[in-house]
């Protein structure tokens, strides 16, 4: 070990550094007038014959000053590149002293950060001795930076922790990790790093953005994943350590478990899907080359149920749902049976199945694609896929599977409701496919009679989970809009929307009674005023929406082999659900008060900048999202 990679050598440079901070160019005068030895005095004496004399009368610019003068350098630029050049010794020194490799051990692969390190027992030191200095350097602070998070966890004994389990030394450099670290082919990111010596840093980076999506329930998680800075960064970071990512998808599991938030489904989900495109395009993620080389497959990631992950992130399809309902099997009542290892946490993670299996439901066993060409050219006879009923049973089996994966007797008993359920949605269906006009609505009827088997057959047991009850229970009905051989009525869609995002139902019957006994010509009736919602009901109204066309958007990918199609068929969706969404934002916008702040309904503007209706408008729905648009504009245009 060579005197310069000792501690005391790191520690003198430090402090040398911290006093040309603190003290700036008087340090040059101080070191070269410096009286304890001859050389000094010489030193001192020379400086004076060479640079301007200050305390003297015949001051002036003399042989070094010109010299500085004729090469455009002046003393602050001198002393800068003293100061940059004393960095990177410091920078040297502790990059000499990292250590990383990985130790095999009976088939498990651990990473260890040195053995025989040059800085022994000193982290902790060496933190306090740098953390005042990082911030006062500028450009050459994140150098120094680097090297300490680097050279403080190769350490052999890693810093003091305090008794919530935080590793001290470490979280005192915390707040000078950018919000993206630059990927080295060689190097392991900082932010991985920081992961490892204190694992509630990461818990922190994933809370941090489980907050701001609790907050602002309109963001587009998808795209905020791949756009932000800090959330890219832990996104890829969690893809270039598999480990990790296991971690975060552990945390983000429990507390779904625990809270039933819709905010961590869609967080956990838009993670998962982050990390699966990561690993399949990193270097549209940023990711070098040669780094992407080196990255594993995906079952590091999903270590578990790897073939069951292999029909996950395939295509959708009515055969693959069969196989997926084949492997529905209950488990045991316990804590343990619903970890993130089981098969059930890993399908929750990938919602587009679930939708897909609510919309074969009601699809009569054709696919997305055939709905679509037989209402576009309303022909009558059906193309179907595969075995209607078996199809029927598969995404019965499956949903049920997901609302509740405990118990077989609950599972058998939601199976056959929802299957009771479909078979009512097509009561009323005549041969050629097109509705008869019944007194009363058949998807009313439908979604009154899931509610309540769907709460009889809950009700049998307590250990159902808050997830269950809140969460995904109500969205089965929207599969009535998406896979529906027939045509759904607006007050329908109305209807079916208002009951999965809200759990109330509306009355049709009522409304078609209302309409009869007015007289010709009077002013039309509406399921729903706008001033009739609540606040709550308002934002989880457009909430669903939103996160429902980008599902939607997302299913078609593989359910569509024509683009043209595909987009056809999410805009017949949009111009249905429109008068719906309208009414939510107008009564957040009638309800907004400066005291909630403009970045709700900041968000929402634009999502429906993006919710843009392709061909065939109604006119009607046009102007009141006109309407809706200027109401929006006016908020944020300045007085």
């Amino acid at each position: 070990m060579s005197p310069m990679s000792s501690p005391s050598a790191v520690a003198d440079l430090l402090a040398a550094l911290s006093y040309r901070l603190e003290n700036g160019d008087r340090v040059l005068e101080e070191e070269l007038n410096e009286p304890s030895s001859s050389m000094g005095r010489a030193i001192s004496e020379l400086n004076r014959s060479l640079t301007l004399d200050t305390n003297g009368e015949d001051s002036g610019f003399r042989v070094l000053d010109a010299t500085m003068s004729l090469m455009c350098f002046k003393s602050p630029q001198v002393f800068d590149s003293a100061i940059e050049y004393l960095v990177k010794t410091i920078v040297s020194v502790l990059s000499s002293s990292t250590s990383c490799k990985v130790v095999r051990y009976r088939k498990e692969e651990t990473l260890q950060f040195g053995s025989s390190s040059f800085l022994p027992q000193c982290s902790e030191e060496l933190i306090e001795l740098s953390k005042d200095i990082i911030d006062k350097l500028g450009a050459n602070g994140r150098l120094l930076f680097e090297a300490v998070v680097r050279s403080a966890a190769s350490t052999s004994c890693r810093a003091r922790k305090l008794a919530d389990g935080r590793n001290m030394g470490v979280s005192k450099l915390l707040a000078y990790l950018p919000r993206e670290s630059s990927l080295e082919n060689d190097k392991i990111p900082l932010r991985i790093l920081f992961w490892y010596q204190d694992p509630l840093t990461l818990k922190e980076d994933v809370s941090r953005i489980l907050k701001d999506v609790v907050e602002r329930p309109f963001l587009c998680l998808n795209k905020e994943l791949f756009e932000r800075a800090e959330w890219r960064d832990i996104v890829v970071c969690l893809a270039l350590s598999s480990s990790m990512f296991i971690n975060a998808r552990a945390l983000l599991h429990k507390w779904l478990l625990l809270t039933g938030l819709a905010s961590v489904f869609e967080l956990l989900a838009a993670l998962v899907s982050a990390i699966v495109d990561t690993v399949s395009r990193p270097t549209l993620w940023g990711i070098p080359m040669e780094l992407a080389s080196m990255l594993p497959f995906s079952d590091a990631y999903f270590p578990h149920k790897y073939q069951f992950l292999r029909i996950l992130t395939g295509p959708l399809s009515s055969n693959s749902l069969v196989t997926l309902a084949h492997n529905c099997k209950p488990t045991p009542i316990k804590v343990q049976a619903l970890d993130d290892k089981t098969e059930w946490a890993l399908a929750i993670n990938f919602p587009d199945w679930f939708y897909f299996a609510s919309a074969m439901l009601f699809s009569g066993g054709s696919s997305l694609e055939n709905i679509h060409h037989r209402y576009a050219s309303q022909v009558g006879e059906r193309k179907q896929t595969c075995d209607v009923e078996g199809l029927y049973v598969a995404a019965a089996t499956y949903i049920a599977w997901i609302l509740n994966p405990a118990s077989g007797s609950i599972q058998e008993s939601l199976t056959k409701s929802l299957i009771r359920v479909s078979e009512m949605s097509q009561r009323s269906e005549s041969i050629t496919g097109k509705r008869k006009e019944p007194a009363s609505s058949t998807v009313e009827d439908m979604v009154r009679e899931f509610h309540n088997k769907i709460n009889n057959s809950f009700s049998v047991t307590s250990s159902s989970s808050s997830l269950q009850n809140n969460l995904l229970v109500r969205r089965v009905v929207v599969g009535v809009l998406i896979g529906s051989l027939y045509t759904v009525t607006d007050e329908e869609y109305e209807l079916v929307l208002h009951y999965a995002a809200t759990g109330k139902m509306l009355a049709i019957k009522k409304l078609r009674i209302n309409r009869f006994k007015q007289a010709k010509g009077s002013s039309k009736t509406s399921m729903l005023m706008s001033n009739e919602i609540t606040k709550e009901d308002a934002v989880e109204g457009a909430r669903l929406l939103f996160n429902l066309t980008d599902t939607l958007e997302s299913m078609c990918v593989s359910s569509f082999e024509a683009e043209e199609d595909a987009h056809e068929f999410i805009n017949q969706f949009k111009l249905r659900s429109s008068k719906y969404l309208v009414k939510c934002i107008d009564r957040m916008i009638q309800l907004h008060c400066q005291e909630d702040g403009d970045l709700l309904l900041n968000d929402i503007n634009i999502r429906l900048e993006q919710w843009s209706i392709k061909g065939p408008e109604d006119p009607q729905l046009k102007e009141d999202l006109d309407t809706i648009a200027a109401k929006l504009a006016f908020i944020f245009s300045p007085m």
